[in-house]
């Protein structure tokens, strides 16, 4: 019994210190120039379908607006940080009772998930986007879904918060179909189809019917009232922008995204892909079967094709890092130690956490917001 208490404590220990750590990263309005304005665009908790009608990136707003949950600060930066603060605990908590229950108190393991610069310290970095509710989202499909029609409801869901959820949907669906819900591979049955068929349907609504019939001008009017002090202070602060294209208008940013790669940028991005490659390794190991491998590294490296419609590379290769964690967390049948070199290895990328986001050359911003601080 003590050795079980024992555990406990050390696990809750690890990871109340990454939650310690994430909100460290997300209170840097402190000690940042910007001050609350270094958290982003806040507009995504506020814009509802109520005022628009629907659109993509709609839903987390609009259940915020119509619980009037959005009001409860006058100021909408505070609300945000609030916000995020209680959307990275819940995701923290959600780990810690999914590794409680399974058994999984390897420290290694623990400390390379737990710190990862993907994704809770991530999380905290990663302000002004929807990527928490996206990540949390799939990390229920991921972790603790077992029945198929909360596993399409949460599809659905995961893609009218943000529409790049689609490229986590091939990792939710490998465990799905490899794992199911006894850990066994499904057979192609239209049940066990159910879930592409959904995520199809979702995505044809959302290109089709994705886009506000408002005018700028009349948009902005509306999200001005109900972000006085955002408004502004940001070139996308409103959301009309992201909300208002069209999907052939955000394909054409591929453009851009290759035109970062001028001189030796790609450099920037190099130590992340490394990072994907060892949790891949690792990932595989867990497998039963080349198909299964095959599935697994497709699922992994399909949020880094996000590329072609962001041109945000670092946030989408920490989502593509997630998808291995969160995969080889669900796979893992006993305490987490059974690749005990490559747990070590991930632990050491630890030590640069968390990875940056928009500006490709800042692949580690808080390192170089200190060593800028200190110079």
């Amino acid at each position: 019994m003590n050795l079980l208490n024992n555990r406990f404590f050390l696990t809750a220990f690890i990871f109340i210190g990454a939650a310690a750590y994430s909100f460290l990263v997300l209170n840097r309005w402190i000690v940042s120039d910007l001050g609350l304005l270094s958290y982003g665009r806040v507009w995504q908790l506020y814009v509802s379908w109520s005022d628009f009608g629907f659109f993509r990136r709609g839903l987390v707003g609009t259940l915020l607006s119509e619980t009037r949950i959005n009001t409860l600060f006058e100021n909408e930066y505070i609300f945000a940080l609030v916000m995020h603060h209680f959307a990275v605990l819940t995701l923290v908590v959600l780990v810690f009772i999914y590794c409680i229950r399974r058994g999984i108190v390897n420290i290694l393991f623990l400390t390379g998930l737990t710190f990862s610069p993907a994704l809770i310290v991530q999380l905290g970095y990663n302000t002004g986007a929807l990527d928490v509710f996206v990540l949390l989202v799939a990390l229920m499909n991921i972790l603790f879904v077992r029945n198929v029609f909360l596993f399409c409801l949460c599809l659905v869901g995961g893609i009218f918060i943000h529409e790049l959820f689609i490229f986590t949907i091939p990792a939710q669906l490998y465990v799905f179909h490899f794992l199911g819900s006894h850990g066994k591979r499904l057979e192609p049955t239209f049940v066990n189809l159910l879930p592409v068929l959904v995520s199809v349907v979702a995505v044809t609504v959302v290109i089709i019917l994705g886009k506000t019939e408002f005018s700028e001008q009349a948009f902005n009017t509306i999200m001005q009232e109900k972000l006085p002090n955002a408004y502004g202070q940001h070139l996308l602060w409103s959301g009309y922008v992201e909300v208002g294209s069209t999907v052939a208008r955000n394909l054409s940013s591929a453009n851009q995204v290759f035109s970062l790669f001028r001189g030796n940028n790609y450099i920037f991005l190099m130590p992340g892909l490394f990072y994907i490659l060892i949790l891949i390794a690792r990932g595989v190991k867990l497998t039963s079967s080349r198909l299964e491998s095959l599935m697994l590294i497709i699922a992994v490296v399909f949020p880094l094709l996000t590329a072609f419609v962001a041109t945000d590379l670092h946030r989408w290769v920490a989502m593509s890092a997630n998808m291995a964690l969160l995969i080889t967390l669900r796979s893992v049948q006993g305490d987490g130690s059974e690749t005990p070199k490559l747990n070590a290895a991930i632990c050491v990328f630890c030590l640069l956490a968390p990875f940056g986001g928009a500006e490709l050359n800042r692949p580690f911003p808080l390192h170089q917001f200190v060593i800028e601080r200190l110079l």
